[in-house]
């Protein structure tokens, strides 16, 4: 597993397939959900999210834009898709609809967006 996230952690990169690039995204949101529901249990849910969204924006994203000279664009993506996981378990922790339901609209428009830039960019190629 440590070779997987070394690997991981080595090449950042956005990807040009749609499904690709949705599947990443979907992986991101699952982090934050994860991460959430075994720091939130030790230290509450909403401090957990903060916790989760905060170290990974700037241990993971940061790391990577210092160290792999990743993508700004593509590292800020994964960090907010990270940070609506967090807010979803969070919110779903605590009852509250309303946190959930944004943050599923985030990754809605996130998600809607980048499939369809990336058919476009594929369609332009394949012409």
């Amino acid at each position: 597993m440590i070779d997987l996230l070394r690997e991981m952690f080595g090449t950042p990169e956005a990807q040009a397939d749609p499904y690709v690039w949705g599947a990443a995204l979907l992986g991101h949101f699952s982090i934050g959900i994860f991460l959430t529901a075994i720091i939130g249990w030790i230290l509450g849910a909403w401090r957990g999210a903060l916790i989760v969204t905060l170290a990974y924006l700037v241990l993971w994203e940061g790391g990577q834009l210092i160290l792999e000279g990743s993508d700004l664009s593509d590292s800020l993506v994964d960090a907010t898709a990270v940070a609506c996981g967090a807010a979803v378990a969070a919110g779903a922790w605590r009852n509250c609809g309303v946190a959930v339901a944004l943050a599923m609209l985030v990754m809605t428009a996130i998600g809607g967006a980048g499939v369809a830039q990336r058919r476009d960019d594929k369609h332009r190629e394949d012409t």
